[in-house]
């Protein structure tokens, strides 16, 4: 404390020194200081875009929805399904035949042009797609196996089942599913899904047949069908993909 007040007097004293002289104390100039303006910082518009659909077409009846990646790619994701019968005749056999569609596929599509709907696509599918055949008798009762013809009572019932693998890659090209322009919009998909076909072959013959050399005969023949459908099937690796429907983009 003595020593706050000694300087306080020695101070008083130098400026009374100074002012009986006719001096002048000059006034210190202080200079502003400048305070940085705080960083404005923009809203960036978090908004984004949903491209919702409903189509048809070989994957079935299916719905949609697609979001944008940035400003040439969109990520999509559908659904298909449905079912269709109608009878067949396959190698001289008759059958009554049920085709199931069941699909969900995710896919990348790139835009190229910024003002233009046409985009490529590329991604893999579930493919639960499957035909499944009761083969039945001719007007005279048989049912003709690899040339043979058998009754009935000796075959009981013959039964195909086509099913494909459950993952498929998908390439297409279309037009339309724009999930970066909203509004209204048409839309349409061609592509192929790649996965090879397999085939099952299912008999019973009746009870009187088995254990004969009957029921012997029947499996080589039913064999015989099994490779002639294996055969047939073996150029149809990829499954055409025609799809259109109307899209809503928000």
């Amino acid at each position: 404390m003595k020593k706050i007040l000694l300087s306080g007097v020695a101070l008083s004293t130098l400026m009374s020194t100074a002012l009986l002289a006719g001096g002048s104390i000059a006034p210190v100039e202080v200079e502003p200081v400048s305070v940085p303006d705080e960083p404005m910082v923009e809203a960036v518009a978090s908004d984004r875009l949903y491209n919702v659909a409903l189509s048809a077409g070989t994957l079935g009846v299916g719905v949609h929805v697609a979001t944008p990646i940035d400003e040439n790619f969109q990520l999509r994701i559908n659904a298909n399904g449905g079912s269709y019968s109608d009878s067949t005749t396959e190698d001289g056999i008759d059958y009554d035949a049920d085709l199931t569609l069941a699909n969900v596929g995710l896919l990348v599509d790139y835009f190229p042009w910024q003002d233009l709907g046409f985009h490529l696509s590329a991604g893999a599918y579930y493919n639960g797609n499957k035909v499944e055949a009761t083969a039945t008798p001719s007007s005279d009762g048989t049912i003709n196996v690899n040339g043979v013809d058998y009754s009935t009572d000796q075959l009981a019932h013959l039964d195909a089942k086509v099913d494909w693998d459950k993952f498929a890659p998908y390439v297409g090209l279309g037009w339309g599913n724009d999930s970066r322009t909203e509004g209204w919009g048409f839309s349409i998909d061609l592509g192929v899904l790649i996965g090879e076909p397999k085939t099952t072959v299912t008999y019973d013959v009746a009870d009187s047949v088995k254990g004969t050399p009957l029921e012997t005969a029947i499996d080589t023949n039913v064999q015989a069908e099994k490779a002639d459908l294996d055969d047939t099937l073996s150029d149809y690796n990829v499954y055409p993909v025609v799809t259109v429907g109307f899209t809503y983009t928000f």
